[in-house]
């Protein structure tokens, strides 16, 4: 007796036929005019094809394999089903086997490099390369901008920790050589004031560097302004030689001074949001009608 078939499902690709022929589900014959069953026996049923159709068939055990006889199949043929159902031409076969035929022609197809329905439905689905290509676009773009992105954030934020480094250990230099500086001036008005000056200078190039948010570039700025011991201190007032008590009391203000603005330089170091928020603050301040500075 004839097997009965199922129906075939509109629109299934060849692609898709060796995907379920993988599987191991059954493959359904397409319809009847559809372009899936045109292709099919258009392509496999070709005289120089049908060797390599009834090959696949034998595999698949769709076809008794002694009977049908491959090398020698030519358009007189005939193949044997290994339902038994009697010998018949492959046009035969093709029509009453449609579920067979479609599964071994569907697994011809997607195993040729050349299927012609693969390729169809393939630049059907994928819209060509053009298409192709501006849909990854972005994904190429995002691609190429992160490494950048994460170099230049890797960057910033070297220069940061370098910076910061260059900060506590100006702040450490200038500290130990102030502190030396004005004990000797105590003992001694004309003590060498060199590496006080050394000192100061560096951690004044290192504030110079400090940048945005605006306003810890602005406070950067003024503590290296009123950073003390820019100069020696003085030895007389007026004409007076300046004694032992009035030197002690003029180096205490000044370590005093020296602690409070080296007290200031490690607050530059605190998080950005700080001073972000700072930087909006006095923004606002500025442009608010009554505000003062």
């Amino acid at each position: 007796m004839r097997r009965r078939t199922r129906p075939g499902r509109a629109g299934l690709g060849t692609a898709a036929a060796v995907l379920v022929l993988l599987a191991g589900a059954p493959v359904s014959a397409a319809p009847a005019g559809s372009k899936e069953r045109d292709v099919q026996l258009v392509y496999c049923l070709d005289a120089s094809r049908r060797a390599e159709l009834v090959t696949a068939a034998v595999r698949l055990g769709l076809l008794q394999p002694g009977a049908s006889a491959p090398d020698s199949l030519m358009a007189t043929d005939s193949v044997m089903p290994t339902a038994s159902v009697g010998r018949m031409t492959p046009e035969a076969w093709s029509v009453r086997r449609q579920d067979d035929f479609a599964r071994a022609c569907s697994a011809l197809m997607g195993a040729a490099s050349d299927s012609p329905g693969a390729g169809a439905e393939e630049k059907k689905g994928e819209g060509g390369w053009w298409e192709t290509f501006l849909t990854s676009l972005p994904l190429l773009a995002v691609g190429a901008l992160l490494p950048l992105g994460g170099q230049a954030w890797e960057r910033v934020s070297s220069e940061r920790r370098l910076l910061k480094q260059q900060l506590e250990s100006g702040r450490a230099s200038f500290r130990a050589a102030a502190r030396e500086y004005l004990r000797n001036y105590e003992d001694d008005p004309a003590a060498d004031h060199a590496a006080v000056l050394t000192a100061h200078e560096a951690l004044g190039a290192a504030l110079a560097r400090v940048a945005a948010p605006g306003a810890r570039r602005t406070r950067a700025r003024q503590l290296a302004d009123e950073l003390p011991l820019a100069r020696p201190l003085p030895e007389f007032s007026g004409d007076r030689r300046l004694g032992t008590d009035a030197r002690a009391r003029r180096a205490q203000e000044v370590r005093q001074s020296v602690d409070r603005k080296l007290s200031a330089v490690s607050d530059l170091n605190r998080r950005t949001f700080y001073w972000r928020w700072r930087t909006a603050r006095e923004r606002l301040a500025r442009t608010t009608p009554g505000a003062t500075a």
